[in-house]
């Protein structure tokens, strides 16, 4: 069996990517974690407090359909990488 080295290529947003930059940002901005949390609560809640006197949307069919579509495409793609895998054995 073959056990060379896979190498992966790098995208060039990664190239680029500023580590010391980001970790600055995060040590600058982590404050609004908080607010963003606190306005995700707000429209969850208040979303269902909202919808709680309207009328269910029938969506069972449409969604068994589109798990279904997921269920395949995701067969599909598993089947090629195996394939891509077993080849370079």
């Amino acid at each position: 069996m073959n056990m060379s080295v896979l190498t992966l290529q790098e995208y060039e947003f990664e190239k680029q990517f500023d580590e010391n930059e980001a970790i600055q940002w995060m040590q600058e901005n982590w404050k609004k974690s908080f607010l963003f949390c606190a306005l995700y609560a707000a429209f969850i809640f208040g979303g269902r407090h909202l919808m709680n006197k309207r009328a269910k949307f029938e969506l069972r069919k449409p969604l068994v359909l589109w798990s279904l579509t997921l269920a395949v495409f995701r067969d599909r793609k598993k089947l090629s990488i195996l394939n891509e895998i077993f080849l370079l054995f």
